[in-house]
């Protein structure tokens, strides 16, 4: 049988499941949360976000920091990896804003390959403060 390569969807899908792992593995009651980005671990719920080639992608930078929900959990499985960061949802999203606002600013105020998107520069940044912990919430 011919070994394929896994899609971005089965990566994700791959890397929600190792958190679970990880987590039962350390005696921390968790389960999926729905069909594609959370989990619940232990008391929290948790967004999942997967790293398979070097870097976290953010597809839509309102988006994400819209999101309310308590953690973020980012998996690096780059070349065979298992990394795991943990981070305080609120102080991520925070974080995640300040930097694309620096970005947007060394730019001009606008996205140098995609200017006509509607994320452009909109006042001061918040101060980026990512929190990593280790594994598990």
């Amino acid at each position: 049988m011919p070994v394929n390569r896994p899609t971005n969807s089965q990566k994700h899908q791959g890397g929600r499941h190792l958190v679970l792992a990880e987590a039962l593995l350390r005696g921390i009651p968790s389960q999926l949360h729905g069909a594609a980005t959370y989990v619940d671990v232990g008391p929290y719920l948790a967004q999942v976000m997967v790293a398979a080639q070097g870097a976290w992608m953010i597809a839509d930078i309102d988006a994400t920091t819209a999101l309310t929900c308590e953690r973020v959990i980012l998996v690096d499985v780059t070349n065979g990896r298992r990394d795991f960061y943990i981070a305080e949802g609120a102080d991520f999203r925070a974080g995640v804003r300040a930097r694309h606002e620096a970005f947007l600013q060394q730019q001009g105020g606008t996205r140098p390959r995609n200017p006509t998107r509607s994320t452009q520069l909109s006042g001061p940044g918040i101060s980026p403060s990512v929190a990593t912990d280790g594994i598990c919430c």
